[in-house]
């Protein structure tokens, strides 16, 4: 008995959401506080600070200010579009190990250069 799940349509649905929102953050009357735990509790920002503000910039094609937000953002949007146009890239198995340098990257980027942080 062999079970998988697979979560290709939620996916699919999460980040056609995200574009969507992203499309019209700007014109929102009020916006949701940022709720980071980590940067409420000690002041740090966490890898992924600053990515909804690196998102939207991106949808909008500035992409200068997305990279300065968080440079994971462009990428974010990208892969976001690839699923929604080939979701057979649901199926790519991706190793641990860069998404964890992957990430200590983003947070030494954030903790040290990242000018809405400092």
């Amino acid at each position: 008995m062999n079970q998988h799940v697979t979560f290709g349509r939620e996916l699919r649905y999460m980040a056609g959401g995200m574009i969507a929102v992203a499309a019209v953050w700007p014109f929102l009357p009020l916006h949701p506080p940022g709720v980071c735990p980590l940067r409420t509790t000690t002041g740090i920002p966490c890898p992924f600070c600053g990515m909804t503000r690196a998102v939207v910039a991106a949808v909008h094609g500035n992409f200068a200010d997305s990279l300065r937000f968080n440079p994971l953002g462009i990428a974010i949007l990208l892969a976001a579009i690839a699923v929604l146009v080939r979701p057979q890239l649901l199926r790519i198995r991706i190793p641990v190990w860069p998404l964890v340098i992957g990430g200590a990257l983003l947070w030494g980027y954030n903790v040290a250069f990242n000018p809405t942080f400092t």
